[in-house]
């Protein structure tokens, strides 16, 4: 989980903006990247494809979450969002960037409207795959941090990409 800060002072329409700020950063990358080079690795031995289709993972164990803690049942309590069949059965799913980043974006979606169903209970603790933690929590972790971590490193394969091109 991240450290709390300026997340906890933000209300819910600004981490939604905020998020989909992120997920632009992210598109506009993975396209850059294009599908031909999607599933090259990256430094961290990683391809891009698989690292968001990780993090489309970790949107939806999330939105699992947030949905069983507001129907009043008992939330998953393991990071299965790592789990690689899972990742795999998400890039399965989603053969191409344009059914990649759509099904991210349905995700991001569902996410922001079941916080928005929480929105006055997200201080709200709970035990959850990361632990208890508040509601709040769980949105910053995997709408902002992560998306934050995945926009990053997705702007670094691609950045690598245009130097390496550029010394050919």
């Amino acid at each position: 989980m991240t450290d709390a800060g300026v997340f906890d002072t933000l209300s819910l329409e600004e981490l939604e903006e905020a998020s989909g700020e992120l997920h632009r950063r992210i598109g506009i990358a993975l396209r850059y990247i294009g599908e031909p080079r999607a599933d090259e690795w990256d430094i961290e031995g990683l391809a891009p494809r698989r690292r968001v289709s990780g993090y489309v993972t970790l949107l939806e164990l999330a939105s699992q979450t947030i949905g069983a803690i507001s129907a009043g049942t008992t939330p998953p309590t393991e990071r299965i969002d790592e789990h690689p069949a899972l990742v795999a059965a998400i890039m399965y799913a989603t053969p191409t960037i344009p059914a990649l980043l759509a099904r991210l974006e349905q995700d991001r979606r569902q996410l922001a409207s079941l916080a928005r169903g929480r929105e006055t209970m997200l201080e709200h603790e709970s035990l959850t795959p990361w632990g208890y933690v508040t509601t709040r929590r769980i949105i910053v972790e995997a709408s902002i941090a992560e998306a934050a971590r995945t926009a990053m490193a997705l702007e670094s394969f691609l950045a690598k990409l245009d130097a390496d091109e550029q010394t050919v």
